[in-house]
């Protein structure tokens, strides 16, 4: 790469960067960790499996519920708080708007994974989420359909594969590492893949923060189901994720989607 390349801003990357499954799939991944106080405080107080979260504008007049797809709270800890997320918090919390828009990515070959401020969800016809708060950690599902969905997992893998680790920064929060290292999951419909992507977040003031989590994408069709844990940054010294357990689950949520919408 040339030196020049290196540390180019994600708002002038472009070419391969600009491919939407990936940059919708890894920003999601990362913007869980701006969704972790959607759960149980100032998000839906709507119970996953008792009421459709809220979904994108576009009506599925023929296909049945999305919603109907998504995990409900007995497959959670019974101490979780599990509630829909709405598109809008999706949309608030998704990607690396949370480091502001000078965002920039070194080395530059990385965008591709960690661009944009958040995902494409308009290019969906139909999103949906939910979170499940537990005392350790939060879990997040979306499930979207219709969409660019046709090797979106092999596009990620390959992302991770160019680049295993990126260094993101911006002048009003600082530097984060995130670091990708794939994890083994089922396999699932039209393929899937799972991810340990561990963030540590550098503060001005010499301080340090590191979020463990795990992602699982899958494929089936028109839908992508996408999920992810990580351990919860308010609390000191959280347990990471555990990965077999993350596998088996992300196993059911493929198995719920697949019986109730077909």
């Amino acid at each position: 790469m040339s030196p020049a390349l290196a540390g180019a801003t994600v708002g002038g990357v472009s070419g391969a960067a600009s491919s939407t499954p990936v940059r919708a799939l890894v920003a999601v991944s990362t913007g869980v960790v701006l969704l972790a106080g959607c759960g149980g405080g100032g998000g839906s107080e709507t119970a996953a499996g008792s009421s459709a979260p809220a979904t994108s504008t576009a009506a599925q007049t023929t296909a049945p519920d999305l919603a109907s797809g998504l995990l409900t709270a007995e497959a959670f800890d019974p101490a979780a708080t599990v509630v829909a997320v709405s598109l809008e918090q999706l949309r608030a919390g998704a990607g690396l708007a949370g480091m502001g828009d000078d965002l920039t990515v070194t080395p530059e070959e990385c965008a591709p994974a960690v661009q944009g401020t958040q995902p494409y969800l308009d290019a969906f016809d139909d999103v949906v989420g939910l979170s499940a708060t537990s005392p350790s950690g939060v879990t997040v599902e979306i499930l979207l359909r219709g969409g660019p969905t046709s090797g979106a997992v092999e596009l990620l893998a390959s992302a991770v594969q160019v680049c295993p680790q990126a260094q993101v920064s911006s002048p009003g929060i600082g530097t984060a590492t995130v670091t990708f290292e794939e994890v083994p999951v089922p396999d699932l419909g039209d393929g899937a893949i799972g991810l340990r992507f561990t963030t540590v977040v550098a503060a001005a003031d010499g301080t340090e923060v590191t979020v463990p989590a795990l992602i699982g994408v899958f494929q089936d069709g028109d839908r992508l189901g996408i999920l992810t844990s990580l351990a919860d940054p308010r609390t000191p010294n959280a347990p990471a994720p555990d990965a077999a357990a993350f596998a088996a689950l992300l196993g059911e949520a493929y198995d719920v989607q697949a019986d109730a919408l077909g």
